[in-house]
């Protein structure tokens, strides 16, 4: 009986051992899904379609790092409900800083229209930065832009960043 207590007690730290060895990814951090090109193209084309993208040429890569960081933060702290993650956060930095960059992370599949965002962005900054009217909506305004779409098979998820003209420098 105490022979068969050890290789039991064996057996299950063997297998707590995989089983953390199994749970770890190694690589220092997880990312949601995989990068999905065509999506990314094609919001890209979307939103350069407008005024206030007719300046911008390329997905800008450093944006894409950026919406992309603030896209997996906002999927690692998102809601689940009923099998569906609820995305949609705006984020504002370099307040300090010749332009801000702003990004807006959101759900994909759902579709997006672009008026909305664009309202919602403006009421955001404005909230972040009291006193500013922030006009992300005026001609040529974007200086840069960055559009980055996740997708896990299932659903997909969008990050947009761009950049205009600090209000307050």
């Amino acid at each position: 009986m105490k022979k068969l207590s050890k290789i039991v007690a064996l057996l299950l730290a063997g297998a707590l051992t995989m089983l953390l060895f199994t749970a770890c990814s190694g690589g220092g951090g997880s990312s949601f899904g995989h990068r999905d090109q065509d999506k990314e193209d094609e919001a890209f084309g979307k939103f350069t379609s407008m005024a206030q993208a007719g300046s911008v040429k390329e997905n800008d890569k450093s944006l894409q790092a950026v919406a992309d960081g603030y896209l997996q933060k906002d999927l690692n702290s998102r809601v689940d409900f009923l099998g569906a993650k609820l995305v949609g956060k705006v984020h504002v930095d370099g307040k300090d800083q010749e332009y801000l960059t702003i990004t807006v992370t959101g759900n994909y599949e759902y579709g997006y229209i672009v008026n909305t965002i664009l309202n919602e962005i403006q009421e955001k900054v404005g909230k972040e930065i009291p006193g500013t009217k922030v006009d992300v909506k005026g001609k040529g305004s974007w200086t840069k832009l960055g559009v980055v779409v996740r997708s896990d098979g299932t659903h997909s998820y969008i990050a947009v960043a761009f950049q205009i003209e600090n209000p307050n420098k």
